[in-house]
């Protein structure tokens, strides 16, 4: 599949690598596999310094993997790396980390975990409303003039502080964010059901000024917890289906079940190929649990997007096309 511009010279494949288990619910020999597997037709490894942070003992268990991967393949030159840093502690979740300081304690973690001396994509993992975003731009924008990041971007930022974040970097002539990572899948989620209050979702107003703005957007959460498909099986856990089963849900399950009868392509396949008609650059991160999860994402880089059902697919979400 075509490659996405995040920026003129960093282009990236319409689904990325999760990894937000790895070295934790999936072990280092089938995290690397993964990463094996998945590179022979993508490109974008997406991690973040907190995974796996929520096992007793080392930080960083994501990003180890990854380093201790690039240590033993090399090759970091096809690879594209994009990972998170200011999140709170998980211990303290209601203190926010988001200082120059912090910034950068975890940017240069990130990189010794990661076994390389640049990250291509940094993202401000969460926000600090009460903090002047201008103070972070220029951290990351000095971090970016040291060779450490090549661009940056949020995740977890409300609008409002994208607009802000976006006037400053014009005033003071600065890159500014790229690129804006958030929940988002073809699937309507219920925010109100979202325990995690820190977590922002793609709503109608935010997809409407990507559209104008034309700024990218990754998504994570991108297949929903698997809902489509658990819900098909007949064996949805309860704490998804209080999440997503909204009346929208319902009416594209039945017509994604109408289009893999018709297409051959998996739930999960054509949930990813929702992206690819966005009308701006957007990008779904996928994490996989299994081989069967992985060949979905794998079969969809191999092939041109067939655009006629991925419009199609972007179209039964009204919601979001209102821009409400």
């Amino acid at each position: 599949m075509r490659k996405v511009g995040i920026t003129g010279d960093l282009k990236v494949s319409p689904v990325g690598l999760g990894t937000v288990n790895f070295g934790t619910g999936l072990s280092e020999a089938d995290s690397m596999d993964q990463m094996d597997r998945y590179l022979e037709v993508g490109n974008l490894i997406d991690t973040a310094h907190v995974y796996g942070d929520w096992e007793p003992g080392v930080r960083g268990r994501s990003e180890r993997v990854i380093g201790k991967w690039l240590s033993l393949r090399g090759g970091r030159d096809r690879v594209i790396i994009s990972t998170k840093g200011a999140h709170p502690r998980l211990e303290s979740m209601d203190i926010p980390r988001v200082t120059p300081e912090a910034i950068r304690r975890d940017l240069e973690e990130s990189l010794r975990c990661l076994n390389t001396e640049y990250v291509d994509l940094y993202f401000l993992h969460r926000d600090d409303p009460a903090r002047p975003v201008g103070e972070s731009l220029e951290c990351l924008e000095r971090l970016r003039g040291e060779g450490k990041i090549r661009a940056y971007g949020c995740s977890n930022w409300r609008l409002d502080r994208i607009l802000e974040a976006e006037r400053y970097a014009k005033a003071h002539s600065l890159s500014g964010f790229v690129c804006n990572q958030l929940m988002w899948s073809l699937a309507a989620v219920d925010m109100a059901q979202v325990a995690d209050k820190t977590l922002v979702g793609m709503d109608g107003r935010t997809y409407a000024w990507h559209r104008r703005s034309q700024m990218a957007a990754m998504a994570y959460m991108s297949v929903a917890n698997g809902y489509f498909d658990h819900l098909a099986a007949g064996d949805l856990r309860e704490a998804v289906r209080i999440k997503y089963g909204l009346p929208i849900n319902a009416v594209i399950h039945k017509r994604l079940c109408e289009l893999s009868a018709k297409t051959g392509m998996s739930l999960t396949a054509l949930s990813l190929l929702y992206f690819s008609a966005a009308p701006f650059p957007a990008v779904a991160l996928a994490s996989f649990s299994s081989p069967k999860q992985m060949e979905a994402c794998t079969g969809l880089l191999q092939r041109e997007a067939p655009l006629e059902i991925a419009r199609e697919l972007e179209g039964l979400r009204t919601d979001l096309r209102r821009g409400e």
